[in-house]
């Protein structure tokens, strides 16, 4: 079965997301380019985003897990890697598993569920990362019901990193479940659920991931911006738009952190203003949601005052 891969953007976002990604036991996981000058063909805003669109490529999604070579072996190397009682015990042991690919995953996400030392988990969790791809959502997907909150919440996690909106069901089934548990509900599993839900075209988690996108940006703001981009759209950017009603700096901030990834056309006129604000990281986010918005470019960081009114100056032009 073939169907359309994410974005080359949500690729890079989560490739980013992926490598600051320091996860422990029992929890889920918890590019500059220069601004455009402006249109020069003078096209509308929508006219620019349409330019800006890249070709996609076929993804087959597999419909079940490779077969090891020899399952012992994989089960010996697992109890390796947990056990790794030196440095060199775990670097031979991950090595091996790693060449070994997503034939290891089923043996890994078991043993993932079952395993109580933090390091351990840890070290199954990298060579998870390392064996799954956008090919093995359908198959991560089963996982979303599994016993193990630990193997539920980095099968959530990993899954959003690659869209698929055929697993959307499965991630709005885990969502609802979590929801309906409230404050008994584990923030990791929680927060992994919105994120693949968001990921998949739903907006049921939304507000989960405002929360975080105000609280822990700089730690989850890749895997944040990467995953809304399959919420983008008229409902999310309601939703969002609705939040800078009375909004203080931090909310500000955040909002326009969410806009870049979800956001459509229609929230422009409400960006427009915050081109011009004194707060630097106002005026930031607001280049930043014209640049998501309108050029599906990811966010700048850092930019300097100077250097920022100078961008501001040119998104108004363009708009």
């Amino acid at each position: 079965m073939t169907a359309r891969t994410p974005s080359p953007l949500a690729l890079l976002l989560a490739a980013i997301a992926a490598a600051t990604f320091s996860p422990v036991a029992d929890a889920g996981p918890i590019g500059r380019a220069d601004a455009r000058a402006g249109d020069k063909d003078g096209g509308t805003v929508e006219a620019a985003s349409a330019k800006k669109k890249k070709p996609k490529k076929d993804v087959v999604y597999l419909t079940e897990w490779p077969k090891p070579a020899d399952k012992t072996v994989v089960v010996t190397d697992i109890e390796r890697l947990c056990k790794a009682r030196t440095p060199e015990m775990a670097i031979s042991a991950r090595e091996a598993l790693e060449a070994a690919g997503a034939a290891t995953v089923p043996f890994l996400l078991d043993r993932m569920g079952k395993e109580r030392d933090d390091g351990a988990v840890k070290r199954l969790r990298e060579v998870l990362i390392t064996n799954t791809n956008a090919a093995h959502t359908r198959l991560l997907a089963h996982e979303f019901e599994d016993r193990s909150a630990t193997t539920r919440t980095f099968a959530l996690w990993r899954s959003a990193a690659f869209p698929d909106k055929e697993i959307r069901p499965a991630a709005e089934k885990s969502w609802a479940r979590l929801a309906k548990l409230g404050d008994k509900a584990d923030p990791e599993e929680l927060y992994a659920a919105a994120l693949c839900a968001a990921s998949t075209g739903s907006i049921a988690g939304l507000e989960v991931l405002h929360t975080a996108a105000q609280k822990t940006w700089e730690r989850r703001g890749g895997e944040i911006r990467a995953a809304i981009e399959g919420a983008r759209g008229p409902e999310a950017t309601k939703i969002e738009v609705g939040k800078l009603e009375g909004a203080d700096q931090k909310q500000k901030v955040a909002v326009l952190r969410m806009l870049s990834g979800c956001g459509d056309s229609s929230a422009l006129p409400a960006i427009r203003r915050f081109l011009d604000d004194d707060d630097n990281q106002i005026r930031v986010g607001a280049i930043n949601a014209c640049r998501g918005i309108v050029d599906n470019d990811p966010p700048l960081e850092q930019l300097p005052v100077f250097e920022a009114i100078e961008t501001a100056k040119k998104w108004k032009e363009r708009m």
